[in-house]
């Protein structure tokens, strides 16, 4: 039962959200075997070999697929499975309207169509969602994280600016809108409110009507917003000149002013879908009845799917095929599991929708690192003078610790935040007073820590490359692997650089004085990844240590970590 619960959970998430105009073209069925996605036939032929990790049903004669392996590409292939545009994409969605969404690796949204050209980016996109009557959606985020939704048209124009807290998708003109109360109400192309906000959850308009909700209920409203169902069902959904209802866990249907056309008496059911049957449950078992509750496929089967042309996908036991409108098979059952965007299909949806951006604003990120000037400081400076330029007292330092942190977690965007050190002997005691005093030494290293979060999360070593592309003037000593790390060290005319990680969305930072001794950490770097691993210890020793006395002591990251637990 627990795969019959998933498939009924996904037709549920879908039922009120449709896009598609019909799901009477599906001519070829995603299937799983072993983990691969292929396609067979309404013959139940397999047309497209088991190949892929994951397939969508065909729409607008295209299917996305995403290869094998763990950084799979996207891409789109016709019915004889052949890729028409190749999978190089990060993540991107089915084709609606004739365009179809696509990211590339630290890009944002552009729409493509398919000849797979790219038709424009939406670089200020957060979210994006399929066209549907040439306008899509999409969102951005404030500096506070908030997220507001507008919409695009089919040259990447805003028509509607980014003002709502949730969308649908337009339909015969209109589209449901959330505001920041929680309310959902309807506005036109223009963006204009047609409908005020009233409802809790809401549906598309289908032949002049919608579902809407109230305090839990469902009804059914006209153009105007006027009702011609009270709310009083447990759920409804749009089917055709009927509506889907729930009432007291028995479904049935009703007409468009709310009275029962089937009465609610089965145990859960999918709409007809312009079929002239409809799937029922009774007892656990499927079958289908005609628009007079009359059954007309004994239930029987242990899944049952809406019909879609002539046939209808069923499930015995742990098996799937497709039957004919008199029960009959037409693909006797022997397929282990059916690609799950095929249920979405059959309400009119798709499992791959909508994309978010995976473009991050390196530049922002990396400007707030000043390798001349770390935080105005410079290794000329004496302790006195830094104390001064940071507006710190010398009760702001320890004298037992070398590792000095200015400031933890300092935002910079909604994908990144960093930390800021030094080390150095600020403080000594005099051992005849047994009083402190602030040293006349300098600085030996400055160290700026990138916690990274939001679309820049497991973008470390992506950072590091970065900045190493804005060193001009200096020569590249070593980079590869240390501990299985990505590290690297930079030589210029008046310091080092060296790059390196604590994991993947912490990469760290290190100024260090052009005198300062690189032997130890240099011996740890490896150009092979794996190979950067060592049995003799977990933990390498960053940069700032050494085995003199004299050297400083490295920046402990975990202890900067614990320093500010909440701003994780």
């Amino acid at each position: 039962m627990k795969k019959i619960t998933v498939l009924l959970v996904v037709l549920q998430l879908f039922a009120s959200c449709s896009l598609f105009k019909s799901s009477n073209d599906l001519e070829l069925i995603p299937f799983e075997q072993k983990g691969k996605y292929g396609y067979f036939d309404l013959e139940g032929k397999i047309v497209i070999n088991p190949q892929f990790a994951f397939a969508t049903a065909f729409r607008e004669d295209l299917a996305l697929v995403r290869l094998s392996g763990d950084d799979g590409k996207w891409g789109y292939i016709d019915k004889k499975g052949k890729f028409v545009i190749n999978a190089t994409y990060k993540d991107a969605t089915v084709f609606q309207d004739g365009l179809a969404w696509v990211v590339t690796d630290n890009a944002a949204p552009s729409a493509i169509d398919k000849d797979g050209k790219i038709k424009f980016t939406l670089k200020q996109a957060n979210d994006v969602k399929l066209f549907s009557e040439g306008l899509a959606g999409f969102s951005v985020k404030d500096t506070t994280n908030n997220e507001t939704w507008g919409f695009v048209d089919k040259s990447g124009i805003s028509t509607v600016n980014p003002q709502f807290f949730d969308i649908g998708d337009y339909s015969e003109s209109k589209c449901a809108v959330k505001n920041k109360e929680g309310k959902w109400g309807f506005i036109d192309k223009s963006g204009k409110i047609v409908i005020n906000y009233q409802f809790d959850e809401v549906e598309k308009f289908n032949n002049g009507k919608a579902v809407v909700y109230l305090d839990n209920k469902a009804g059914v409203i006209d153009e105007d917003g006027k009702y011609t169902v009270n709310p009083q069902y447990k759920s409804a959904q749009n089917d055709g000149d009927l509506f889907l209802i729930a009432q007291e866990d028995k479904y049935g249907w009703c007409d468009e002013e709310g009275k029962f056309v089937i009465n609610p008496q089965f145990d859960s059911a999918q709409p007809f879908n312009d079929s002239k049957l409809a799937c029922v449950e009774s007892g656990n078992k499927y079958g289908y009845i005609d628009n007079a509750a009359k059954i007309m496929i004994n239930p029987q089967f242990d899944y049952a799917s809406p019909f879609f042309g002539k046939v209808a996908l069923v499930k015995l036991g742990d098996k799937f095929g497709l039957i004919d409108e008199e029960g009959k098979y037409k693909v006797n059952p022997q397929f282990d599991g059916i690609g799950l965007d095929v249920f979405a299909f059959f309400n009119n949806t798709s499992i791959k929708q909508s994309i978010t951006t995976d473009f991050l604003d390196v530049n922002a990120i990396l400007n707030v690192i000043n390798i001349e000037r770390p935080e105005n400081l410079s290794f000329n400076d004496g302790f006195n003078s830094i104390i001064t330029k940071l507006n710190k007292t010398a009760d702001d330092f320890s004298a037992y610790d070398t590792n000095h942190s200015v400031f933890t977690y300092k935002k910079i965007n909604n994908d990144a935040s960093y930390s800021f050190m030094f080390t150095g002997n600020v403080k000594a005691m005099n051992n005849d007073t047994y009083e402190f005093y602030i040293t006349d030494e300098k600085p030996q290293t400055f160290v700026y820590s990138i916690n990274l979060h939001g679309k820049a999360y497991g973008k470390a070593e992506s950072i590091q490359k970065a900045l190493e592309n804005k060193l001009t003037g200096f020569t590249n000593v070593k980079k590869g692997y240390a501990q299985g790390r990505y590290a690297s060290i930079f030589k210029g005319p008046n310091s080092y650089v060296i790059t390196w990680n604590t994991g993947d969305s912490e990469p760290l930072f290190y100024i260090c004085n052009k005198n300062f001794d690189i032997t130890h950490f240099s011996s740890l770097i490896v150009a092979d990844k794996e190979s950067s691993y060592t049995e003799e210890s977990d933990y390498v020793e960053e940069p700032g240590y050494a085995a003199d006395s004299t050297a400083a002591p490295a920046y402990d990251a975990p202890a900067a970590e614990a320093a500010a637990p909440a701003a994780k």
